[in-house]
């Protein structure tokens, strides 16, 4: 099984991914536009276990790129910022994945492969950089998820 696919279907599920431009390791950006990277699955935490089933990690980085504005907040209680709604935003995806650990919705792996938690590896999104060379000015935010399953696909013997 293919584990990008079924992180990108996965994804697809929320509803503020659905609505936006989604891209795989490219991405030409816009205001709005999702990015998933690749993270390489590291061996050093693989563990194997006797019966031939490995513990394993899978992570994908998620960047979103929203307009950004250099205008001060405004200091009125109904005024909105546009800086502050997008990073709402962002966070609002970041929380959703959360939601899908806790009722355990996982993306499918396969009958192979059994997903024992997933969950993002900080509690906001970071704001990696802010691209003032466009119009408007991108800024552009990511988080990673992780997602620890054990591979059965080696096993010699099965409950």
């Amino acid at each position: 099984m293919d584990k990008n696919s079924a992180v990108i279907s996965f994804l697809l599920q929320c509803p503020d991914i659905a609505a936006s431009p989604i891209y795989f390791n490219f991405v030409n950006a816009k205001d709005g536009d999702k990015q998933l990277v690749t993270v390489s699955e590291d061996v050093n935490v693989q563990r194997p276990y006797v019966d031939g089933s490995v513990q394993k990690r899978f992570q994908m980085t998620v960047i979103d790129y929203r307009s950004i504005s250099d205008i001060p907040i405004v200091k009125l209680p109904t005024y909105l910022n546009e800086n502050v709604d997008d990073f709402r935003d962002v966070q609002t995806l970041l929380d959703w994945i959360k939601t899908q650990n806790k009722t355990g919705n996982y993306p499918d792996f396969g009958d192979k492969c059994v997903i024992d938690e997933m969950y993002t590896t900080t509690d906001n999104p970071i704001l990696d950089q802010i691209d003032t060379t466009v119009t408007p000015a991108l800024a552009r935010y990511r988080f990673t998820i992780t997602i620890n399953y054990l591979d059965e696909t080696e096993a010699i013997w099965s409950n």
